[in-house]
């Protein structure tokens, strides 16, 4: 066997050798296939091995949000809005949360686009209050409590009104919606309101959130949001640290809140701001941030951050897959698992809590749809195998139990490889002047796919056609070549932070003059290579971020590539409809030969990009709100959208590439020290069954081992119970079947174990 790995670490090891396991069946018979009655298969995929000596983070609990559905269902007639309840809430006929947060609203505005984005406010003036408000939200509190839920969160997306710049309860653009002198009175409103809770309603909340997603501008009438640059997220932080601590109050900060896991340790380096000042690392309960389009590397990077300061756990406080449209299937629900999944493994989680827990929209939220809008409506109940596949971990990872150690290995793996992309030789025109065509290369269109497959992002800022090439064209302009490149659709920033107007694409222009040497790798980020008989010795880079692009190349790309690339500023970009022009001097370029041959390639733009990419927004397997879809969550997959393709050749021929083995089950064990029991949870990803052998260090002769399983049609079924018994090396071992797209928990009493 291969050198033993944490936990979503995989080693490649040849075919696995049968062992006999020991299992037999407990009970009636049944048809259920999750744990054999014979022997390990001859050559299982994947072997899972525990370690129970190996000790990872302590977990506080699963949960989820009560914006802003609670305000709406908490009206509903006792037997539906009980019904919600104990699917959130119950550990016997529900998932079986443990945590609950509860928004502290700003106050009802009517100019915000939905009224289910706007919340009461206790407040009616300084010091003020009337707690009738938000009643029916505060009847879902009482109902979670019923079910057992000890850990409440009092979270604010804005301050009130009457504390805000505006009197709105979103921003304006580029301030944060609070000013530094209301930060006080603000944090004796939330100490105000938290003592209510506990006083008067019995709820005791563990923590008060008083910042939500600082990074965004929340500008808008969208939704309530207010923004805070980093040093008033310190600053802010602070204040109510220290006011919270000075109260009669138990309750801790959670802060703060950033929306991704790159927000740790990037830009923002939230973890700075906060961790490094002492009073704030000592005081706060937890460093809270969001999962929202992070990566496996973004995790790694955020935990490698995270173990500068040990002292302060982790917590995952929001995410939903910010897809459009409903899927209430497994898709979605192995999508939730596998986010999970990393967080607890990669980013070490020591909470994990979903978005909203209900939603009425078209769309990847919630774990339970409604058809509900407003009073009269039908009381709708749809339930997700989003929220089964959470109730993998929840119901049965209980407040205290600690992740430990689990090696998977696979029996065979095999490496991807990159595209190696061809180059077009254009026809170019010689003796050329000012005014004259050079060369002009068309692209179809519509083949904006990449390889064939890749679909944009769910956010509406991505219109179609924005990454179409359509066509290069070289024109002479004395001194200087004007590059036309021409797209499917008008260039746009949705963002308003370019200036020169455009910010979805990256343009690459690379230039292979026949010239010895050259580079066969693209800028970073691009994942592909040059193809044999190609290199580039000159390239030209253009961003419609001007205003930073010089840092991040200078950040981003080797000394020697920087020598032959040429990174058009605002002077020489010119946006016209849909046409991009880059004015490149004749000194860089060269003149252009016959003979020369070119590659254009457009990829999404992202200022939050990866650690090794220049500008890149990423291709993933699933598409998201705003990443890409159709690729691999590996290495190997192209980030472009479209290119130049010679004669005779298929797109979907010029950007192959070979995907890498993919590691499609996914384990983590846990002991959970309320229940006394070892917990171990599966992902099947695969559309084919996965047959492993799990592996359990034993003390004492025998375990029972139980399986509830979310699968197509199954939710959190229960399988068969198993009898595991040692054998001579310590070991039980049980041949498993996953069913495919499948989460399986499995559970075992451990306490003698």
């Amino acid at each position: 066997m291969g050198a033993g790995v944490t936990t979503g670490l995989v080693v490649s090891v040849g075919a696995l050798p049968a062992g006999a396991a020991s299992v037999r069946t407990v009970g009636p018979a049944s048809a259920d296939r999750t744990l054999s009655d014979g022997a390990a298969p001859d050559s299982p995929t994947h072997r899972l091995t525990i370690d129970p000596a190996v000790r990872h983070q302590r977990l506080d609990g699963f949960g989820a949000s009560g914006s802003w559905w609670s305000q709406y269902l908490g009206a509903w007639s006792a037997p539906r809005r009980d019904r919600v309840a104990r699917l959130l809430f119950s550990r016997t006929r529900g998932i079986g949360l443990s945590q609950y947060r509860y928004n502290v609203g700003g106050g009802l505005d009517d100019t915000i686009d939905d009224p289910w984005r706007t919340a009461e406010t206790f407040e009616t003036g300084r010091g003020t209050y009337d707690w009738s408000r938000d009643a029916a939200a505060r009847r879902f509190l009482q109902l979670a409590k019923q079910h057992g839920v000890e850990d409440f969160t009092a979270f604010v997306n804005s301050p009130p009104r009457r504390l805000t710049a505006n009197g709105r309860t979103y921003g304006d653009p580029g301030t944060s919606n609070l000013p530094p002198e209301h930060h006080e009175e603000f944090t004796d409103y939330l100490i105000d309101i938290v003592r209510h809770f506990r006083d008067e309603e019995g709820i005791d909340f563990r923590h008060v959130s008083p910042i939500n997603e600082p990074q965004w501008s929340w500008d808008g009438p969208g939704q309530e949001g207010c923004h805070y640059e980093p040093e008033q997220v310190r600053d802010l932080t602070a204040t109510v640290i220290e006011a919270f601590a000075a109260s009669d109050l138990d309750t801790l900060v959670s802060a703060p809140e950033a929306g991704e896991y790159a927000s740790v340790y990037s830009d923002q380096d939230y973890a700075g701001w906060l961790l490094e000042d002492e009073a704030i690392r000592d005081g706060l309960g937890e460093f809270a941030t969001h999962s929202y389009w992070s990566t496996d590397e973004q995790r790694e990077l955020a935990a490698q951050r995270m173990a500068e300061h040990p002292q302060a756990p982790l917590a995952m406080t929001e995410w939903c897959e910010m897809v459009g449209g409903r899927d209430a299937g497994m898709d979605s629900a192995l999508v939730l698992a596998r986010t999970v999944h990393a967080d607890l493994t990669i980013a070490n989680a020591t909470a994990w809590q979903y978005w909203i827990a209900v939603s009425r929209y078209d769309y990847r939220d919630g774990l339970i749809y409604t058809d509900f809008v407003a009073p009269g409506d039908e009381e709708t109940i749809e339930e997700t195998q989003r929220l089964w596949a959470l109730g993998n971990y929840s119901r049965f990872l209980r407040p205290g139990a600690r992740r430990i150690g689990l090696e998977v290995e696979t029996a065979e793996r095999t490496e991807g490889a990159m595209a190696r992309i061809p180059f077009v030789v254009p026809q170019i025109a010689t003796g050329t002047s000012p005014g004259d065509r050079i060369f002009l290369v068309e692209d179809p269109a519509g083949d904006d796919r990449g390889p064939g497959e890749y679909t944009y992002p769910g956010n509406e800022a991505f219109t179609p056609g924005s990454f179409d090439l359509l066509s290069v064209e070289a024109v002479d302009d004395g001194d200087d070549v004007l590059l036309a490149v021409r797209l499917g659709t008008d260039l746009e920033d949705p963002w308003g932070d370019s200036p020169v107007g455009y910010d979805l694409q990256n343009i690459d222009i690379y230039v292979d003059t026949g010239a010895d040497g050259g580079f066969t790798e693209l800028l970073p980020g691009r994942r592909a290579l040059v193809a044999d008989g190609f290199s580039w010795d000159r390239a030209v880079f253009a961003s419609g971020r001007t205003d930073v692009v010089e840092q991040d190349v200078a950040e981003k790309v080797t000394s020697a590539m920087r020598e032959a690339l040429f990174v058009p500023l605002a002077e020489a970009q010119s946006v016209d409809g849909d046409t991009l022009t880059l004015r490149v001097p004749k000194s860089f370029l060269g003149e252009m030969r016959p003979g020369w041959a070119l590659q254009v390639v457009v990829t999404g733009s992202e200022g939050s990009m990866a650690a090794d990419s220049l500008r890149v927004r990423e291709v993933h397997r699933n598409a998201s709100e705003w990443n890409f879809g159709g690729g691999s969550d590996g290495d190997e997959d192209p980030n472009i959208l479209d290119l130049l393709v010679p004669e005779g050749m298929t797109q979907a021929e010029a950007l192959a590439w070979t995907p890498a083995t993919r590691v499609d089950v996914l384990a983590s064990a846990y002991l959970d020290e309320e229940t006394g029991n070892l917990v171990v949870v599966t992902i099947n990803e695969a559309a084919e069954e996965r047959e492993i052998e799990l592996c359990i260090p034993l003390q004492v002769p025998s375990l029972r081992l139980s399986s509830f399983r979310t699968a197509d049609g199954e939710a959190l079924a229960r399988g068969s119970v198993a009898r595991l018994d040692r054998e001579e090396d310590g070991l039980a071992r049980t041949a498993v079947t996953l069913l495919p797209r499948s989460i399986t928990t499995f559970t075992a009493p451990w306490a003698r174990a």
